[in-house]
């Protein structure tokens, strides 16, 4: 084929401006692969259905915008089902065949903590929206986080816990990194604060029923509960609780407040009960937040949750790197890592020694009689 004078400028020019290391792929002029492990089957899918939508969004979008200096990204997407090492094969087959530029991990803590180390031999930048603290504490350079971490979760949940006046407070939590991590952190917080939990109870995760635990802390005397869980198990601890005719408030980790999850309890389900959301996306508010509430909507039938949203952010922030300093890894990991006040949709981000960008969340409690959450308050933390 036959290189017109325009098609050789454009390629001259894209290599005289690109770092070294991402002048032969600039070159080569075809789509940016970038890879996206992610739960597309399984329970673990309620919140991965989320982002394997956005992610398209966002690609749909950045490619519609002229792409990256002229060239359309594609996304590759490998299914890590519930499984932590299906998520390392997912991750290994992608780095193996596809060999992305970039990489969007799965929101599942545990996910992450398997999949960390084989990311760090390939070292290529990735964006993750798991909560864990253990995660970002683990070094990793390569790693950028789109969401709350559990500590900044967690201290919005003893925050809604103090509005609520609670002076014995109690906790359930998945058992695993989120579930036990989140727990310390609260507990930690309420011991701070002179208020310590009358107790800690734990559950699987394949568990279904919780009602063991939620009477050990009746019978403890605590008079409210915090609930750190996914969705499926968070909508069954919140049916649960209203069976047992528990009457203390409860305060979710947002998981259980995500659209996925309100469809499998009822309103009455929802009485009593205050939570966290990483974002509250509210389209009344107009805005870039309407627009994107309603977009996604129109595109997927289903209504978006911040899991969703904080991916689409982040394949926004990764298109803006790679139109600034190119796919050269450590040109590309050195600008995120160097992100400060950038205005997503759903946070302003900005990057921190670990790779944490979101340091907001907002209190939330349903509408009564209704599942339309309400602002409580919005909680900055630093």
């Amino acid at each position: 084929m036959t290189m017109t004078r325009q098609g050789f400028l454009r390629l001259v020019l894209a290599a005289s401006v690109a770092p070294v290391g991402a002048g032969l792929a600039l070159a080569q002029q075809g789509d940016i692969l970038v890879g996206a492990t992610v739960p597309i089957t399984g329970p673990l899918s309620l919140t991965g259905k989320q982002y394997h939508n956005a992610l398209q969004l966002a690609e749909q979008d950045i490619n519609a915008a002229g792409g990256v200096n002229g060239r359309k990204i594609k996304i590759a997407f490998e299914d890590t089902q519930a499984s932590n090492s299906t998520a390392v094969n997912a991750f290994m087959k992608l780095a193996q065949e596809t060999k992305p530029a970039f990489y969007f991990l799965s929101s599942y803590s545990t996910q992450n903590l398997a999949t960390s180390p084989e990311l760090k031999k390939i070292a290529v930048p990735a964006m993750y929206a798991g909560g864990a603290d253990i995660v970002a504490e683990g070094g990793n350079e390569w790693l950028f986080r789109v969401r709350p971490a559990d500590a900044v979760s967690a201290r919005g949940m003893v925050e809604a816990a103090k509005l609520l006046n609670a002076k014995k407070p109690g906790i359930i939590f998945i058992q695993n990194d989120f579930g036990q991590g989140g727990a310390q952190i609260a507990a930690k917080q309420f011991e701070a604060a002179g208020t310590p939990v009358v107790g800690m109870e734990a559950y699987g995760q394949n568990d279904k029923d919780f009602s063991a635990q939620m009477i050990s802390l009746r019978g403890k005397g605590a008079d409210v509960i915090l609930l750190f869980n996914y969705p499926q198990d968070g909508a069954l601890l919140l049916r649960q609780a209203k069976m047992l005719g528990l009457k203390m408030p409860l305060v979710t980790s947002s998981a259980a407040l995500v659209p996925a999850a309100l469809q499998l309890i009822s309103p009455a389900d929802l009485d009593n009960v205050w939570g966290v959301v990483d974002a509250y996306m509210d389209p009344s508010v107009g805005g870039r937040m309407a627009e994107f509430v309603a977009r996604y909507k129109k595109a997927f039938g289903i209504d978006p949750d911040p899991y969703g949203l904080a991916y689409y952010d982040g394949a926004l922030i990764m298109a803006e790197g790679m139109r600034k300093v190119g796919l050269d890894p450590k040109a590309l990991r050195d600008w995120l890592a160097n992100l400060r006040g950038w205005p997503g949709i759903g946070h302003v981000y900005t990057f921190d020694a670990k790779g944490n960008g979101v340091s907001d969340l907002a209190i939330v409690k349903a509408r009564p009689g209704t599942k339309t959450l309400e602002l409580v308050k919005a909680v900055k933390l630093d």
